[in-house]
């Protein structure tokens, strides 16, 4: 056999790096922070939706939260809720769906399913070819009303799929995952569904009480893998204080959350070029 000169390149290791910095035109119309993964290596997309913002909440103190949780592998992106909340002119406070009427008053039965088609736009887009992350790379937290709208969303992924890139293959029905603090899920699903997106959620009610017993059973009816995150009673709906309140969710996130896996070896790797 006759002596072959191969030519060899240097190729990618397989480890994951920094991805482009999303453009609020791509994103359109959300309005949004964004940070990369703390260690170069975006694995995870963790999308942050703040609470009912009457209370002080909006995308920007939700973003800072993502970055000290200095998660690995794990990029950050805060959404900020599409809708003015109403006779708040100054400053100007958004909500993910109408809690109130023209008057101010609560509504009895709150439906967030107009944000729906936007959000699951939203995944399209960032599990495009241009943008590329897969659909259980991206995890969702929301506190509030905003952990009610990441549940809705996974339920809504969960039972319609999303396409997949270029409509090729079967649709996708699996999120990374979801973490609601204290935000029920609204919708009561008659029989049980099964949902394979894992979910946490923090809750201050009772495990004994009616109200904790509805908010679990709906949860529970609609996703196959829920974790209660219990926390202490007697604070609302606050958010987890203190390393004990977060060590639930931390744990949790600790078995969900993507790893790099990239080339094990020494050395460089290369492929013969033909």
């Amino acid at each position: 056999m006759a002596a072959t000169d191969l030519k060899l390149r240097p190729v990618n290791d397989g480890a994951s790096g920094s991805r482009p910095l999303p453009s609020a035109s791509i994103l359109r119309p959300w309005i949004f922070d964004y940070a990369p993964s703390p260690d170069g290596k975006d694995v995870n997309l963790l999308i942050m939706l703040h609470g009912l913002a009457r209370i002080g909440d909006n995308k920007a103190p939700f973003a800072q939260l993502g970055k000290s949780l200095n998660l690995p592998c794990t990029a950050v992106l805060s959404l900020q809720g599409p809708l003015v909340v109403p006779l708040m002119e100054s400053p100007t406070y958004f909500s993910w769906y109408n809690t109130f009427d023209p008057l101010f008053n609560p509504l009895p039965s709150p439906d967030p399913s107009p944000t729906l088609k936007p959000l699951r736009q939203l995944l399209e887009t960032l599990t495009s070819a241009e943008i590329g992350w897969d659909l259980a790379q991206i995890h969702l937290f929301g506190w509030g009303q905003g952990g009610s709208m990441a549940l809705e969303l996974a339920l809504s992924v969960g039972k319609d799929g999303i396409p997949s890139p270029a409509g090729v293959g079967d649709k996708r029905k699996r999120l990374g995952s979801v973490t609601s603090v204290c935000g029920p899920l609204l919708s009561f699903p008659a029989s049980t569904l099964g949902i394979a997106t894992p979910i946490a959620y923090f809750t201050r009610q009772s495990a004994s009480s009616a109200a904790g017993q509805k908010v679990r059973k709906a949860i529970e009816r609609a996703f196959k893998e829920v974790e209660i995150v219990q926390g202490q009673q007697g604070g609302g709906e606050a958010m987890p204080r203190g390393r004990e309140e977060w060590k639930g969710i931390m744990m949790f996130w600790g078995e969900m959350l993507g790893r790099d896996e990239g080339w094990k070896g020494s050395g460089e790797v290369f492929e013969v070029v033909r």
